[in-house]
């Protein structure tokens, strides 16, 4: 139809011949495709890994695992990945700086960090629901905010404000009605500060990431394992420490298939997907992915993890879902382009009106 062919084929674009034409729309088509597939696989996949926290602890209140070894465990899995990835890339080279301590140092301090995130988020989950955990995890849109304020001076309009606080006021709503209201859900503020504390250092390690990465010039997969071998050390540690010189030395604890799981299916996994989604689209839609896996959360709940479904509960989750892509949209909307007017206003964008009020004047003298 002409509207499908207007949609694939922009105005004024011209292609030379049919095949060109349909080769230039199916490669549009499979890229659209692709995107799409990576937006849906990885809202899943988000959705799936807080439910599998708490799913993976079974019938018991506390997890029979040790948190430190989960980590420790996917986190050592994810360097042998950045090391083959390495391999694969750059051959023995890579490799070899994957060993190499001068990097190794550059981002050892960042991966500490998020090894201590890790830690807080598995913690809390001991004490609050999986769904209760996405609803706060929303904070680090304000948090992020905040941070950015005063560290670098980064301001907010107030329209982006009001949404943060629309978004803070939804989750106070919903840990206080869900709180009241039980249907399954576990609140304790030790949980609750816990899942907070872990909200600014992912928002503070974000940033020191982002900066190293631009900083250091090695290959993406010489980074990520250089990451990994500091996280994984630190939660190694955290474990001899915990478990070992503070618990009784059963540094696993009881794994079951469930455990597993959680390891492959959720750590190792989000650490790919969070790569691949950044890749094939940007920051904006992996936001607005992680806003709808809060739903998906609590459906999960509902469905699976033996909660019930309440309406007031679930109007103040969707409240924090739109509050959140909303923010996220004002975010996009600085970067649109500026009106058309101002175009249509500009004589440069008129090259033969121009030589034509020329060539008129030239006449006249």
């Amino acid at each position: 139809g002409r509207w499908q062919l207007g949609a694939i084929f922009p105005p004024g674009e011209r292609i030379g011949a049919v095949a060109p034409r349909w080769t230039l729309a199916v490669g549009r088509l499979a890229a659209a495709m692709e995107q799409a597939a990576a937006f849906f696989a990885v809202t899943i996949q988000r959705a799936c890994h807080n439910s599998f926290i708490e799913w993976a602890k079974g019938d018991a209140d506390v997890a029979t695992y040790t948190v430190s070894s989960v980590i420790f465990v996917a986190q050592t899995v994810c360097v042998l990945i950045g090391w083959l990835l390495a391999y694969s890339g750059g051959g023995a080279a890579d490799l070899a700086k994957c060993r190499d301590l001068s990097i190794l140092k550059k981002f050892a301090h960042i991966g500490m960090i998020y090894a201590m995130g890790d830690i807080f988020e598995m913690e809390s989950v001991n004490y609050i629901d999986s769904s209760t955990y996405t609803v706060l995890s929303q904070s680090k849109l304000i948090t992020t905010a905040l941070l950015m304020w005063l560290i670098d001076g980064t301001k907010q309009n107030i329209m982006q404000w009001f949404i943060l606080f629309t978004t803070s006021s939804g989750m106070l709503e919903y840990v206080l009605v869900g709180k009241a209201k039980g249907g399954g859900m576990t609140f304790s503020p030790f949980g609750v500060t816990l899942a907070l504390v872990k909200v600014v250092i992912s928002c503070y390690v974000a940033v020191l990431n982002q900066k190293a990465l631009k900083k250091d010039s090695n290959p993406f997969p010489v980074q990520f394992s250089a990451l990994k071998v500091s996280w994984a050390a630190t939660s190694f540690g955290y474990m001899i420490i915990k478990d070992g010189f503070m618990g009784d030395w059963n540094l696993f604890g009881e794994w079951t298939f469930r455990t597993v799981v959680l390891v492959f299916a959720g750590f190792i996994l989000k650490t790919l997907f969070n790569q691949y989604l950044l890749k094939v689209l940007d920051a904006i839609w992996k936001n607005i992915s992680e806003a709808i896996g809060v739903l998906l959360v609590y459906f999960a709940k509902v469905m699976f993890l033996g909660g019930t479904f309440d309406a007031a509960v679930f109007n103040a989750a969707f409240t924090v879902i739109l509050a959140c892509i909303a923010y996220v949209l004002s975010k996009s909307a600085n970067k649109a382009k500026k009106s058309d007017i101002g175009d249509e206003l500009d004589p440069a964008r008129y090259p033969d009106l121009q030589r034509s009020l020329l060539s008129a004047s030239r006449r006249r003298k």
